[in-house]
């Protein structure tokens, strides 16, 4: 955390520069928090970490590909120091597969999913699947007024995992852009997925409509199946007929254990 220096203008409230693996793989992010600061973080894929020193940290941001997080915060006082995490595996259990469970027991959160830290997925899942427990119990309590709980562990399991379905797609197919990471392998699907991905972030940098649909569905405001409305659709297919076709397809995410490397 930094303290946002006295007079600081400018035509930014915050900044977000992305990696572009497997060529480019860091990135960072500063935005305006409470008490007049700015909360930073760096962030780098394939072995690539952050120093967790001042000095190195400021070198990192400087290294990125556009300096303007380092313009921002190189006369700025830390308030802080600098944190390292390094625990980026992503996981899913199958809870919803087993063909018996204890009744009684409920597993959400961490101990279903878990995902890379880096694209702030894990808090929202959490938070869905809460409401739909809430929702699981009162169907519970209207349909057993003796208060049984006989049935509701493996619905509840059932309809979760639809829940995970989509934010464990984005994290995983993300991460398989870097060449070190740790788990089964994409097929062709995800490569050209990747690909179309790829034109929809460059469109991105256009248009702050389709910006603003993509980051809809990666800040799981709306479901992975936004990417493909006709508006996104049409402009890809524009974009890319001056490059070569791009071919569409479904989403896949078949893998159970997707993770970034930990050692280095």
């Amino acid at each position: 955390m930094y303290q946002i220096p006295d007079g600081f203008k400018a035509d930014w409230k915050m900044i977000m520069l992305q990696a572009a693996p497997p060529a480019l793989t860091r990135a960072g992010l500063l935005f305006p928090i409470e008490g007049n600061r700015w909360l930073v973080s760096l962030a780098g894929g394939g072995h690539d970490y952050p120093p967790v020193d001042e000095e190195g940290f400021l070198a990192f941001a400087r290294s990125l590909p556009s300096p303007i997080i380092y313009d921002a915060v190189k006369n700025a006082e830390p308030l802080s120091p600098v944190y390292s995490y390094r625990a980026t595996e992503n996981r899913l259990r199958h809870y919803d597969k087993l063909e018996r469970m204890p009744e009684g027991l409920l597993l959400v959160g961490d101990s279903v999913c878990t995902f890379n830290p880096i694209y702030g997925q894990g808090m929202t899942t959490a938070a869905m699947a809460a409401e739909l427990l809430d929702e699981c119990l009162r169907d519970q309590r209207k349909r057993f007024a003796d208060g049984s709980l006989g049935g509701l562990t493996k619905k509840f399991q059932k309809k979760l995992a639809r829940i995970t379905v989509g934010p464990w797609m984005l994290a995983t197919s993300a991460d398989f852009r870097y060449r070190e990471t740790e788990g089964a392998r994409p097929g062709l699907k995800l490569k050209l997925m990747h690909r179309y991905v790829d034109h929809i972030v460059a469109l991105g940098t256009e248009s702050a409509e389709l910006r603003r649909r993509w980051l809809d569905v990666t800040q799981m405001l709306k479901p992975p199946a936004a990417l493909f409305h006709p508006v996104m659709l049409l402009n890809v297919l524009r974009r890319a007929l001056t490059q070569g076709a791009v071919p569409l397809l479904e989403f896949a995410a078949d893998s159970t254990t997707v993770r970034q490397p930990q050692r280095g």
